[in-house]
């Protein structure tokens, strides 16, 4: 997709990324909030199911309609043991991402560009051990650099709510351009399912203008497994360097 979903970002990459993934990703580490069950409600344990969704490698392949048509294929590896570009303890993923656009603009273009600009097509994600949340790659100059990752917690139904992280983004250049957080929710879906979503909202540091929302919504199961199932962009034309205000959504 992405505007981050949720991810690092080397120099090289001309992709708009708002982190978050991915699940931001798109996938976050988060805290734990308040809780208001029903009895048609379950409640699920989303620690084990975002760890078990990072490490074992996923997907988020689908149709891209609203501003940008087309479609994409994004698929992250199972992740293994290493260290970020910081010689810090990391768990990397390696993410690969193939897009169809149909008329593309200049900003879709951008956006949805196939991982131009990295090694064989291929970009290393950085998760924290800890956490299993999105980390600080390490690059210089810096792009996404994270704060105060949260796990999941173990125990969540309708109404659980938290902030993953919070974040700023240099965009490889000396100065920060966004700040944003990271955040998820639950909400109802079936008696034996939650959805869950997270929500990236970044605004422009120099003008305190929000510059995007990206929430994605993914169904949680009850054996611990998670399904992705859509994700709204919400771009304002602050941020998209001339496209104006625009949408684009991605059904998995």
């Amino acid at each position: 997709m992405r505007f981050s979903s949720a991810t690092s970002q080397t120099p090289q990459k001309t992709k708009y990324k708002m982190g978050l993934l991915l699940l931001s990703a798109v996938v976050l580490a988060a805290c734990g909030g308040g809780n208001s069950s029903s009895s048609e409600s379950p409640t699920l344990n989303l620690n084990a199911a975002q760890k078990a969704y990072v490490t074992g490698g996923f997907s988020q392949s689908g149709d891209i309609s609203g501003y940008c048509a087309g479609s994409k294929i994004q698929e992250f590896s199972p992740t293994v043991s290493g260290e970020s570009l910081a010689g810090l303890p990391a768990l990397i993923s390696s993410e690969i991402e193939k897009d169809s656009l149909v008329n593309p603009t200049k900003f879709c273009s951008a956006f949805y560009n196939s991982n131009a600009g990295q090694p064989d097509g291929v970009e290393k994600i950085y998760w924290d051990p800890s956490t299993i949340g999105l980390m600080t790659d390490g690059s210089n100059p810096p792009n996404y650099v994270y704060s105060d990752l949260q796990a999941f917690p173990t125990s969540v139904t309708v109404g659980s709510q938290g902030t993953a992280s919070t974040y700023v983004n240099y965009f490889g250049g000396p100065e920060p351009v966004t700040k944003g957080a990271l955040t998820w929710s639950i909400e109802a879906d079936t008696p034996t399912t939650l959805t869950w979503i997270t929500v990236d909202t970044a605004t422009l540091i120099a003008s305190n203008e929000l510059a995007y929302t990206s929430t994605t919504r993914y169904r949680l199961n009850a054996d611990n497994s998670v399904t992705a199932l859509d994700k709204v962009i919400d771009a304002k034309a602050a941020f998209t360097q001339g496209a104006g205000d625009l949408v684009i959504n991605e059904k998995y």
